[in-house]
């Protein structure tokens, strides 16, 4: 795609998507928040299960 100098076709279909369908603040908001919760939920569980891991070494 770097080559062709080509949009990756989800990223160049959302912004077309959400101009059609003019949602409001929501939906930007629920999918980031759900989003970013979820990320956190999986980083937390991965970090607890690695024993190995000795960082933060302070705060």
């Amino acid at each position: 795609m770097m080559l062709t100098r080509t949009v990756h076709p989800p990223a160049g279909s959302n912004p077309v998507i959400i101009f059609l369908t003019l949602p409001g603040w929501d939906f930007l908001l629920y999918p980031t928040l759900t989003g970013a919760l979820m990320l956190l939920v999986v980083a937390l569980i991965f970090n607890n299960s690695v024993r190995s891991a000795n960082y933060p070494k302070y705060w």
